[in-house]
């Protein structure tokens, strides 16, 4: 889960790039907005430590909220006429998001193993 959150935080600043380059190159305000609110939303619980399956169910969420906001920010960028690169970072950020999405399904219901419980396991 710790490379998970690691790899969130790293694609929240991705997504706050992302808004700076909507905004300097003209994209409507919903996009920059609706790429704010996908930076926060995986910056809010990617600090956080998620050890029990209701707190992973909300990393789940959040990264599904995630891609969910990148997929508005690409419908309100795609009107804009000449904007192939930004449309390319946005559709990028989306299959990201779908990643990580699923990525955090596959670990929600992994259990901690201490060291020394496998330490006859060779």
């Amino acid at each position: 889960m710790l490379r998970l959150r690691i790899t969130a935080s790293f694609v929240s600043m991705l997504s706050f790039a992302m808004m700076v380059l909507a905004y300097l190159v003209g994209a409507p305000v919903a996009t920059s907005f609706a790429l704010l609110v996908a930076g926060l939303l995986l910056a809010v619980v990617a600090p956080f430590d998620a050890p029990a399956p209701r707190q992973r169910l909300r990393v789940v969420a959040a990264c599904a909220m995630y891609a969910a906001a990148v997929a508005a920010a690409l419908v309100f960028a795609y009107a804009m006429p000449d904007a192939r690169t930004l449309i390319l970072g946005l559709v990028l950020l989306l299959l990201t998001g779908v990643g990580l999405t699923l990525w955090a399904v596959a670990t929600c219901n992994r259990r901690r193993i201490p060291q020394h419980m496998r330490y006859y396991m060779n």
